[in-house]
């Protein structure tokens, strides 16, 4: 299992049309993910569960990934998360 903190860089953080993206394309990884943020431990490939955690911008976020390819699937999250998400 590896864990990494990120802060999160959305102007509008994890709101509604970057958490979709991101959901979406969380689901093809093959890892079980959790998101841990502030109370709440969330399934990122779930966008309402995602959504309801309520991230903004600036939150630091705790990516916990598990699995036969958490090395490459915790690089690809960072390098959605990085990527703005269409904002």
């Amino acid at each position: 299992m590896l864990k990494e903190k990120y802060t999160v860089n959305n102007p509008s953080g994890l709101h509604l049309r970057p958490a979709t993206i991101f959901s979406q394309e969380v689901s093809k990884l093959s890892s079980d993910i959790v998101i841990h943020y502030k109370d709440k431990s969330v399934n990122p490939k779930s966008v309402l569960m995602l959504m309801a955690a309520g991230i903004s911008k600036g939150a630091e976020i705790e990516i916990e990934v598990k699995g036969d390819n958490e090395e490459a699937d915790l690089q690809k999250i960072i390098e959605l998360l990085d990527s703005g998400l269409g904002e």
